[in-house]
Formats: C-alpha cells, sequence, structure tokens
C-alpha cells in the first residue's frame, strides 16, 4: 500500500500559490459576463445558440442545463448579443460595456413558425486551435439506439471521426485502445466503459457533448486520443416534465427508460431510470447468438442548487448494474459451457462554481467511483475450453478537480489542479483443463500429445514421446486435466495520481493562441512523472474565414487500471510465488507522447461546413489488452512504441427545408514495435519487429441523413425519416493466420467464421477444409494477402471490408393527450443482412460478428 505521495506535499504549496496569484492578476482590463436565458414564464432555457460580437470578433456559446452561458470580454462600445433557441423569437440586443444584461427572456413563436439551430456550424466561427465536435440534446436524440446498454459507445462512433467501432461497445478512437478521457459535469473518467468493464454512461442523461479530436487542453491528461466533454440535464428552472420510453426488437430486445425533471430558478432534480434485456446482450462468435441472454439497469439523479447569483452546485448520484453470459461457439455450445458476468457501479460527484467578481470564477468537483466486475465460470470446470477461470475484481476511484479562471486584456488564464486515488483489489481462481495447452510430451512429429499420465519431460522417452522443450513445469499443480488444482490469486494495490496545470489563451484579433503546461505525477505498481507542454494556435483568415490550426501535446499515457495487478506482477525465476511469472514481462509503466496536429475548418454558406484534422503521435511505451482463453477478460500488456498518424474529417450539412445530413471519415496507420515492455501476455507475440495493431482502420466513414417534414406542411405533424451509411475497410488482425495454409489448420467451426472456401467447397462448423490450392483457396470475411504477399506492416491481414446501412423513420408527436404527446419510431439495423465481423482470433479482442439485421420498434410518451 502506498501513502502520501511526496508529490502532493511539494506541489499543494504551488498550486495555492497559484490560485492566489489567479486572485490578483483579474483586474477590470476584461470581464466575464454571465447571461441567463428565460422563456416567457421566467423558465431557464438550456441549449440557447448565444452569439456575443464585439470589436469585430464572434464569440459562440451554448447555454447550460441552467441556462446560463459566459463569456470573457474586454470592455469595448459596438457590442451586442443574439440568442436563437427551437420555438422561440430571434433576439438581438446591443450591449452597454458599463451595464451588460444578466437576463434575456424570449419569446415563443407561433404555432407555424419554424426556427431551425445548428450549434455545429456556430462553433466553428470560433478560433479554436483543438479539433472538435458539439452535439445537443436534441441531435443525440435524433440517432437511433439499437442497445441501451451500449448507447454511449454508439453515440460516440457514430458522430465523431477517426473513431473505429469493435465489438462489445470497445472503440478505439485515433489508432489506440479505448484511450479515452471523459468529463462529466467536470468529473475525470479515464477507465474503461466497454459493457464488459463497466455499466456506460446514459445517453437520456446528456445535455450537451464535445467530442476533442485534437490536442488535448493542459486539464486533460492520462488518456488523450478522445475527450468527451458531457454536460447532464437539469431540472432547475423547469416546471415538472418527463418521458417514459419503451423499445422491442429483435432477439428478444427490449429498452425502457423514464426521465423527471422539477425545479425553479434556486433548484432543481432531474432523474433518469433505464433498463434493458437482450438474446444477443454481447456481440458473438457466431452469426446466430447461443448462450447470449444478459440485462441492464441503471439510475442517475442530477440535484442543483443556486444559493444566490455567485454560487451554483450541483450533485450527481449514479448507479447501475448489468448481468450477462458470455456467448458461445458451436464448439463451446457442444461442452455445455456457461461462464456469466455482473458488473456494478454506483457513482457520486459533488460539484461547486463560484463568481468571486465579474472577472474571476472558480469551480472545483469531488468525486467517488466505484466499479465491481465478476466472472462465474461453468460448474463442471472442464467443460470450459483450454482454462476454468472466476474473477472478482474491484476498482474505486475517489478525488477532486479544481479550476480557477481570470481575464485580463487579451488573456483569458486557467490554473488547476487534480488529485486522484484509486485503490484496486484482484481475485482469480485459474485452473487449466486442456491437456495440450501445457503438454508435457510432442510426437515424434513435434505435435503436443495428452500423455496424461506422464508429468516430468524426463518421463516422454519412456513413453515413445519428445520431451516439449516449452513445457512449464510451474503450471503443472493447476493443470486439472493431470489432477490438479486451481491457482488463487488475491491482492490489492493503490494507484495515486496528482497533477497541476496552467494555460493562457491570448487573442490578436484574428489569431488565438493557447500556451499551456501541465505537470503529472503518477504513483502505483510502477511510478513516474512528467512535464508537459501544450501549444496551439488558430487564425481565421480575412474574406473567406477559413479556420487553419496547428497545435502540439506533451502527452503522459497512464496504463489500464482493469486487471492492472495480475498484469503487472513479475518474478525474475520460475520458481517465483507467480506460476504464471514466464508469460510477463516488466510491471506496465506509464509511456510518453509526442502528438501534432494540423487542420483548417471551412463554412461554405448558411448549410454546408468541413471540418478536417491531421494528426502524428509518437509513443514510447503504447498499450494494449490481451485476450484470455476468448473470454471477456483480459489483461494490460505494453509494447516499445508505437507511431500513428492520420486524417479525421467532419462533413456537416445544416437544415434546409427539412434536409440534414453529416459524414464523419477516418484513416489511420497503427503501427506498434515489439518486443512487449510489461504486462502478461498469454498469446503469441507478433514474429516482425513491426506490425499493424487492431486499432484503426484504413477508412471507415459513416453517413447520416434526415428528413424531417417543414411545420408549415402538416401544422400538427412532422414526420421524418432517416438513414444511416457505414463504411469499414476492416481491422487489422495481427499474428492471426499470417498465410492461407494457417487456416487450414483451424477447427472447422473456425474456418465456418471466417467464410473459408476451396473453390465450391465451403467450411461448415461440422466440415474443416484441410488441402486447398493457393488458386482455389479464399475466405468471405477475413482479408488473407496473396500468397508471399503478406507483411504484418505493410500488407496484414485485415477483417474484409463491410457497409451497413441502418434506416428509422418516426413521428415525435403523433398524438396530443393535453400536455402529453406520444412519439414512435420504428428502425432497422444492418438492413442488407451483411454477415461481417469486427475480428477474428484476435489475440487482443478475440472473434465477433456485426449483429445481423435486427428491427426495432419505440414508443415515447413527454408530459
Amino acid at each position: 500500500m502506498l501513502g502520501r505521495p511526496k508529490f502532493i506535499q511539494n506541489t499543494s504549496a504551488l498550486f495555492f500559490f497559484l490560485l492566489s496569484l489567479g486572485l490578483k492578476l483579474a483586474s477590470a482590463q476584461a470581464s466575464l459576463w454571465t447571461i441567463a436565458v428565460e422563456d416567457g414564464t421566467g423558465a431557464s432555457l438550456p441549449g440557447a445558440v448565444v452569439i456575443l460580437h464585439c470589436s469585430g470578433e464572434e464569440q459562440v456559446r451554448t447555454t447550460d442545463a441552467s441556462g446560463a452561458v459566459t463569456f470573457s470580454v474586454s470592455p469595448a462600445n459596438g457590442c451586442f448579443v443574439k440568442v436563437i433557441s427551437n420555438g422561440f423569437r430571434e433576439r438581438t440586443l446591443p450591449i452597454s460595456a458599463d451595464a451588460p444584461p444578466t437576463e434575456i427572456r424570449l419569446v415563443a413563436t407561433a404555432g407555424d413558425t419554424e426556427v431551425t439551430v445548428s450549434s455545429e456550424s456556430a462553433s466553428f466561427e470560433t478560433s479554436s486551435p483543438t479539433a472538435h465536435a458539439l452535439l445537443n440534446q436534441e441531435e443525440i436524440a435524433a440517432l437511433p439506439s439499437f442497445n441501451r446498454a451500449t448507447g454511449f459507445t454508439d453515440l460516440i462512433t457514430r458522430t465523431t471521426p477517426g473513431v473505429a467501432a469493435d465489438a462489445n461497445g470497445f472503440a478505439h478512437p485515433l489508432g489506440e485502445h479505448a484511450d479515452t478521457s471523459i468529463s462529466l459535469d467536470g468529473q475525470p473518467i479515464t477507465d474503461q466503459q466497454a459493457k464488459v468493464f463497466s455499466n456506460q454512461i446514459d445517453p437520456s442523461i446528456i445535455r450537451s457533448l464535445t467530442a476533442t479530436t485534437g490536442a488535448p487542453g493542459v486539464e486533460f491528461g492520462d488518456k488523450t486520443s478522445l475527450v468527451i466533454e458531457v454536460s447532464t440535464r437539469s431540472g432547475i428552472g423547469q416546471r415538472l416534465a418527463g418521458e417514459l420510453s419503451s423499445d422491442y426488437g429483435s432477439f428478444g430486445t427490449s429498452g425502457h427508460g423514464f426521465t423527471l425533471a422539477a425545479g425553479n430558478k434556486r433548484w432543481g432534480s432531474f432523474l433518469a431510470l433505464n433498463g434493458s434485456d437482450s438474446g444477443r446482450f454481447l456481440d458473438t462468435p457466431e452469426i446466430r447468438p447461443f448462450h447470449d441472454h444478459g440485462n441492464s439497469s441503471g439510475g442517475f439523479d442530477r440535484i442543483d442548487w443556486r444559493p444566490n447569483e455567485r454560487n451554483a452546485v450541483h450533485l450527481n448520484l449514479g448507479a447501475g448494474r448489468s448481468w450477462f453470459q458470455t456467448p458461445n461457439s458451436y464448439d463451446a455450445q457442444a461442452a455445455g459451457q456457461d461462464q456469466r458476468s455482473q458488473i456494478r457501479n454506483v457513482n457520486a460527484a459533488l460539484g461547486w462554481s463560484h463568481v468571486f467578481t465579474p472577472e474571476l470564477m472558480g469551480m472545483v468537483v469531488g468525486f467517488y467511483r466505484h466499479d465491481e466486475a465478476q466472472y462465474f465460470p461453468t460448474a463442471n470446470a472442464l467443460a470450459d475450453a483450454t482454462a476454468t477461470l472466476a474473477q472478482n475484481r474491484t476498482l474505486t476511484n475517489t478525488g477532486f478537480r479544481a479550476d480557477v479562471i481570470y481575464a485580463k486584456g487579451a488573456h483569458t488564464v486557467k490554473i488547476g489542479g487534480s488529485y486522484w486515488h484509486t485503490p484496486l483489489h484482484e481475485r482469480f481462481d485459474v485452473g487449466l483443463t486442456d491437456p495440450l495447452f501445457n503438454a508435457v510430451c510432442l510426437s515424434t512429429d513435434g505435435d503436443p500429445v495428452p500423455a496424461l499420465s506422464v508429468r516430468s519431460m524426463s518421463e516422454c522417452a519412456r513413453a515413445g514421446f519428445l520431451a516439449n522443450p516449452d513445457f512449464l513445469p510451474n503450471l503443472l499443480p493447476y493443470d486439472l486435466s493431470r489432477g490438479g488444482t486451481q491457482y488463487h490469486f488475491n491482492q490489492g494495490a493503490e494507484i495515486v495520481e496528482g497533477a497541476v496545470y496552467g494555460q493562457d489563451e491570448i487573442k490578436f484579433g484574428r489569431l488565438l493562441l493557447n500556451v499551456g503546461l501541465r505537470y503529472d505525477v503518477y504513483n502505483g505498481l510502477s511510478r513516474g512523472r512528467q512535464i508537459e507542454p501544450r501549444l496551439g494556435a488558430g487564425w481565421r483568415t480575412p474574406g473567406s474565414r477559413t479556420l487553419l490550426r496547428a497545435s502540439y501535446a506533451r502527452l503522459y499515457e497512464t496504463p489500464y487500471n482493469e486487471n492492472l495487478i495480475f498484469a503487472s506482477e513479475s518474478s525474475a525465476n520460475t520458481s517465483g510465488t507467480n506460476p504464471f511469472a514466464s508469460f510477463r514481462s516488466e510491471p506496465v509503466r506509464p509511456g510518453t507522447r509526442n502528438q501534432f496536429n494540423v487542420g483548417f475548418a471551412q463554412n461554405f454558406g448558411r448549410h454546408l461546413s468541413v471540418d478536417a484534422d491531421y494528426y502524428w503521435k509518437f509513443t514510447h511505451t503504447a498499450f494494449d489488452f490481451d485476450t484470455l482463453f476468448g473470454t471477456p477478460i483480459t489483461f494490460s500488456v505494453a509494447w516499445r512504441k508505437s507511431k500513428i498518424d492520420g486524417l479525421a474529417l467532419r462533413l456537416n450539412f445544416n437544415d434546409f427545408h427539412g434536409l440534414s445530413a453529416y459524414s464523419v471519415m477516418g484513416h489511420v496507420r497503427s503501427r506498434f514495435f515489439t518486443p512487449a515492455v510489461g504486462g502478461l501476455i498469454f498469446n503469441s507475440v507478433p514474429a516482425s519487429p513491426v506490425f499493424r495493431i487492431d486499432h484503426g482502420e484504413e477508412f471507415e466513414q459513416t453517413t447520416n441523413l434526415r428528413y424531417q417534414l417543414p411545420a408549415r406542411i402538416l401544422k400538427e405533424h412532422r414526420p421524418w425519416i432517416a438513414g444511416t451509411w457505414r463504411y469499414n475497410s476492416g481491422l487489422a488482425l495481427p499474428n492471426t493466420v499470417p498465410v492461407y495454409t494457417d487456416a487450414l489448420q483451424l477447427t472447422a467451426d473456425e474456418q465456418a467464421q471466417m467464410g473459408l472456401y476451396c473453390g465450391n467447397d465451403l467450411a461448415t462448423p461440422q466440415h474443416a477444409i484441410r488441402q486447398c490450392s493457393p488458386d482455389a483457396f479464399g475466405a468471405a470475411r477475413v482479408r488473407i494477402p496473396a500468397f508471399g504477399m503478406q507483411n504484418d506492416d505493410r500488407n496484414p491481414v485485415r477483417v474484409s471490408p463491410r457497409t451497413l446501412l441502418d434506416f428509422s423513420a418516426g413521428e415525435d408527436e403523433l398524438f396530443h393527450v393535453e400536455r402529453a404527446a406520444i412519439g414512435v419510431r420504428f428502425s432497422v439495423l444492418n438492413a442488407t443482412n451483411k454477415i461481417a465481423l469486427y475480428n477474428f482470433l484476435s489475440p487482443f479482442s478475440g472473434t465477433h460478428f456485426v449483429p445481423p439485421r435486427s428491427y426495432q420498434l419505440g414508443l415515447r410518451v413527454t408530459f
């Protein structure tokens, strides 16, 4: 167990010195203007777009859950503010530097008038040096969600460029595995959110979401390829309102949700409850789901209190639980495997913001989060393939984050710090069930043989076999097929992290500069510290108003916390207490990264906008996960280095007579370099010194089109239709089937999964192909390079490309009953029923099929 780190003792004085310095430097040369937007009744209007025009420059903000927005403004004459919100008349007001408005009240439009606002296009009028995209509550609600358990991941992969989708809610942002930071109302969350690790954020609680794919700001560290800032919905300033929703679809899938918001100007509460059940809960190793039932439930409550105009307090409370079976292949189903998992989590965060003066603002968030993951083996241990496993893992994350923001002239300065304390505890039971996995002897042909009665290599010759040079004697006591018992692991550890940072945003006319510095300390199973400069520049050209940007960031990447103890524990010799020591290298250590970004953003008229960003990431000690025997249990592994570069592009077509569309695209080259320098590897390591890992694709894109009938055509109804086109060129499959002859050695079921064929001879789960000429050989769902052309770096094995089409249609207000409205939605996922794979026998992911054609009917009642 680790005590209080010296870092906290040595830098706490520095942090409070910087805090007090920020208080002194604030002056009247610049001010923070806070404007509250209200409707005609005085209720707050969250999500309204506020445009401040002052001295030839525009600032665009979206009001928060309390209906407020804050600008940093240098006093000047000739300023005005414009406010736009759906369902209300646009309002423009002049602003006096001596008496800026604190409240703006909007008047509702007539029933036949339609106002459509795109905050996405407005955001390009800033000069931000970082690529990002903003989604509001209405845009999030418009996206189809086919699985509430992975709704948050679906939202990110469908709307964020450069993020590749993988099975079971995994997402690979910009060529990395799950390298994502989430800021939930200021609470940092960097642990994995795939459904086999934790219960995800419910999309129904999101008011707005900003996904940053460019170089991160100084307040973000730890996991930084993708930074997601989530503002949750609030009940402050709202009369009683809510929604009840139910979805029913294929594979016995159902989902239910309930939201309720209420409050006044001083307090508010937003409550959300959800639950789901499905016969295809996880992505399966077969196109047909076997043993794949699961359910999930969760709740969230945000409580706001604003005792006066200077103070605002919010309390977030959340909890979730999911239970699910591990999907079986045909082989596992025949063996009677019955493996299951349960994941539970609770979360609490208390945030306080205070306006000290009109020029100075401060905020602090304290948080507590606890995750527990359990894995239960088959009752008959020998029915589990290769090994039988049990797990109980807990992760508790407590800490705080504090920021102070002040303005002076052309400068907007942020100073802050964060502290995390994460106790870990891991319990494992492992026993080998396959006598060939750690065979004592080999046949004369060099193949492993069971030889269950032979327990020593010296006995192999007497039995007519050869000794296996790779035999691990330390595993023999835990080989259940040879009469052994299970190995028990039960240990705890603590991770302590701290950071201080500062940043200055400097405006010079059309030029915006960000200059920042961050200092990180990591004390855990390994230790390290890093100074990280961050630099960025954005310039909007005259005339065309093209935004040009460039940035550099030094980053400190820390190991994944999940199963970190077992993965990091190492032993210098085979007599160590851990029998799996021969499988591991050194403990997993933090990595360092240099990241460069260049990009541009351009509006073409009122309706079309383009945002493109190219990035280069050079990392020493690059992370991934290794899958254990095809189960959802994975262990951290670190490679010597990685070199990643790629393009992230977004096209946005804003509303034009009811038609809107967007397209997000990504290209990435994700190159990892051996050897492994930390963590636990059960699968074989790629033989090549450099290989393409399964984090990125040569090209992936998602295009969404939506048409909603304008209000002037049908006074009482606005039906809509939408379609999504998804194309993925296929994730790399390192060390899987490098040449076609390797595919001929797979089991019949594995050959059927990849769609192996030899001429007209097609592999099935009961029929394997053992001989085939290169000319007649092929695979429908795995792209194997031509004989002699395979290269782990330049021409790797990949999943075959796939094109998926989704369609949906609905009416959000089909019926009205007093204040209540009933809406309906019908959706089809994978309408062409494309049979495709996310991955295949990947050492990092296993084998998983893309969901087949699925139907969903949804009902909504709002009041």
